[in-house]
């Protein structure tokens, strides 16, 4: 996340940042360094939570406003009657936080992971809140504890779509078009897909590891992002593929489009297939255990 031209004011080697907040011209570019200078003029109590605090975990997220969002967490206080900065170059929150929903990166006073995650509830649509939550697993956070702060947040706003995207989290996910696929062919009425796991041919031997399969009806399915364009990955897929056909397996390939812009497409293909070649799959709702997807 860069700083954006209009809020460059400079003044003795210093970038403006808002009132009474300034960070070496040198450091404007460093996130953490940004979100250090902001806290260090907040409230009591403050630190760094929701979309900037899943910028600076890593989590695979949608393009969002470059806008750093501070959260007062006061101790035994009500959400309204906590002090907040009312600058408006920054997000603000008011959150009643566990201790154990709090902690540092790089010395800046920030949500965990877990606690970021359920709070990036109230800003992404569930397909992202999905992708952002695999990464959270694939960083080595357990999904005990992504359950952990849903419980203690079940009488907050959107806790129900929290606990949809929990159970959709799958930690073999490798990317966030990954992800976004796998949403796309879930929910009522389909089986889940299995999660870049090794298939085997008819006779015995590895056969490929496709991004999402459903070894029952022999379908695959795989994202295809620019890398695939890559001539010496391209021959690889082809060739991956015509072992696949020669084994009875089906693949579906869908890039950005189909992803991103129209996933009842893809849901519609999937369904059908899977009536065609699967049909008692779709007989019932596959239940999904809780700790399936750690």
């Amino acid at each position: 996340m860069a700083l954006t031209e209009d809020l460059r004011v400079v003044r003795g080697g210093r970038i403006r940042l808002a009132r009474n907040c300034w960070i070496a011209e040198n450091d404007a570019e460093d996130l953490a360094s940004r979100c250090s200078a902001v806290l260090e003029t907040s409230a009591d109590h403050s630190l760094v939570g929701s979309v900037t605090a899943a910028q600076l975990y890593g989590f695979w997220l949608p393009r969002l406003p470059d806008e750093i969002h501070v959260v007062t967490a006061t101790p035994e206080r009500r959400g309204r009657s906590m002090t907040r900065t009312k600058r408006p170059q920054f997000v603000t929150h008011r959150f009643q936080l566990a201790e154990q929903d709090q902690t540092t990166l790089k010395g800046v006073p920030i949500t965990t992971p877990a606690r970021t995650w359920r709070d990036l509830a109230s800003v992404l649509e569930l397909p992202d809140l999905v992708a952002a939550g695999d990464s959270v697993l694939r960083s080595g956070v357990p999904v005990e504890e992504l359950w952990a702060v849903c419980e203690r947040t079940r009488r907050a706003p959107f806790a129900r779509r929290a606990t949809v995207a929990l159970g959709l989290l799958d930690a073999r996910s490798r990317s966030r078009p990954e992800s976004h696929l796998r949403v796309a062919v879930s929910g009522a009425g389909l089986p889940r897909f299995q999660v870049n796991e090794p298939i085997y041919r008819d006779e015995g031997g590895w056969l490929a590891e496709p991004d999402l399969s459903l070894p029952e009806a022999k379908l695959a399915l795989e994202y295809q992002g620019e890398e695939h364009a890559d001539v010496r990955r391209m021959r690889k897929d082809i060739t991956r593929g015509v072992d696949m056909r020669a084994d009875k397996w089906l693949v579906y390939q869908y890039g950005p489009i189909e992803v991103f812009r129209r996933p009842w497409q893809v849901r519609a293909e999937v369904r059908a297939t899977i009536a065609d070649r699967a049909p008692h799959l779709l007989q019932g709702v596959r239940r999904i255990p809780r700790k399936a997807a750690s």
